[in-house]
């Protein structure tokens, strides 16, 4: 056996942690990169693989507030997870995934979620694919809407620090609503609008929406990328980050930034699956629009995180959950939904269906319906009629986004 410790930092170790995770990810870190990260790290969620005095592999999880299907959960989100070249194939990733679900245990914590830098590797750690990202490219010569389409309100550009106090609230308003969203925090969104040194060459330029009443309901973050071939413009306008708390404010500003001077193309990554510019545009197909994974949500109390969330159908439903991972969360559940909200308790009662955690984890947030997964074979049908009252059960609007990556 080797004589790898598993542990967590001090405050004063995040600098070789981060300068392991930077080897682990081929990266070169900065002061910059360090300041930011402390802004965010909870040294105690900070796990680290020991070998003689070396940090040999990390990961790490930063305690958030994860909005869920008409609530919230207390819940990790895992982050900064790497293992050096040199000590791969050893079982260390797995034995740092074994610490952070055991301290969410121990915290009473019951699901995890991560965004994977690669999707493969966390199903085998009970993570099922929750949610969705999407990417989209535009020209914004054929961004024409359909006809009847309303533009309440204006478009305010503003430097960054006349804005930020003004789409904080709208921010807040849509994560409270959006399953897979978090709370936001100071630190948070310190961390998220920090100044880095790769804006003083594309600056971050921010588009608030107010309504008629000149309230803020919506923002873009952007940034413009130039190219001036030929003395043609061709610049390429990015979005960093895109809330709306309606549709008329998303509508405008969808707009607003496909009619910026000299764009010949808009790009934007991480949104969500449900986008409604899908349906704006008179050419979706010009969008480019498309679809890869998103959130991946784990369940390390399956009958606490049904509990914590809310359902749009009452009904009585039993399954069993595998949990290959972590035996002690395998078993059998009664979920008892009265008036949207539920009961869940260990049962002995023959199942209608049969599922491991990873399934249960993508069905959880009402990304994934349990007939898209039976047709992935992830999910079997033990009792006809049960994917049905479960997918009527467990579906929900909007469809669940993150919004952001850390």
């Amino acid at each position: 056996m080797d004589d790898i410790l598993i542990r967590s930092i001090e405050r004063d170790e995040l600098p070789a942690f981060m300068q392991a995770l930077d080897m682990a990810f081929h990266g070169d870190g900065s002061e910059e990169e360090l300041r930011n990260e402390s802004l965010i790290a909870e040294p105690d969620r900070y796990f680290v693989a020991v070998e003689r005095e070396r940090f040999v592999g990390t990961a790490g999880a930063c305690t958030t507030r994860l909005t869920v299907p008409g609530g919230s959960v207390t819940a990790p989100g895992v982050t900064a997870v790497g293992v050096l070249a040199s000590h791969r194939r050893r079982g260390i990733n797995t034995r740092l995934m074994a610490a952070l679900l055991d301290q969410a245990v121990e915290r009473g914590e019951p699901l995890a979620y991560l965004w994977a830098s690669e999707s493969g590797i966390y199903g085998r750690f009970g993570y099922g694919m929750a949610s969705l990202c999407a990417e989209l490219e535009m020209p914004t010569d054929r961004s024409d809407f359909v006809a009847g389409v309303e533009l309440p309100g204006h478009v305010r550009l503003l430097p960054r620090d006349e804005a930020l106090p003004l789409i904080r609230p709208v921010y807040e308003a849509t994560a409270a609503t959006r399953p897979g969203m978090v709370a936001i925090e100071d630190r948070w969104w310190e961390w998220l609008f920090a100044k880095r040194k790769k804006d003083e060459e594309e600056p971050p330029y921010f588009a608030v929406h107010v309504d008629e009443a000149g309230e803020p309901d919506g923002y873009a973050v952007y940034k413009v990328k130039h190219d001036w071939s030929h003395g043609v413009p061709t610049n390429e306008l990015k979005i960093e980050q895109m809330l709306c708390a309606n549709a008329g404010a998303e509508a405008t500003l969808w707009r607003y930034l496909f009619d910026v001077d000299l764009i010949a193309v808009v790009k934007a990554w991480d949104r969500p699956a449900d986008e409604t510019v899908l349906r704006l545009v008179q050419e979706p197909r010009r969008l480019r629009f498309a679809i890869s994974d998103g959130l991946w949500v784990r369940l390390v109390d399956v009958a606490a995180s049904l509990e914590a969330r809310r359902f749009s159908a009452d009904g009585r439903l039993v399954f069993t959950v595998d949990d290959p991972f972590r035996p002690r969360t395998s078993g059998g559940f009664e979920l008892i939904v009265k008036d949207g909200q539920a009961e869940c308790r260990p049962s002995d009662a023959d199942p209608e269906i049969h599922c491991d955690v990873a399934a249960m984890g993508a069905a959880y947030l009402g990304g994934s319906s349990f007939r898209q997964l039976s047709r992935a074979q992830q999910v079997r049908e033990i009792e006809e009629g049960a994917l049905t009252k479960a997918d009527a059960m467990f579906a929900w609007d909007p469809t669940p986004w993150f919004g952001f990556i850390f």
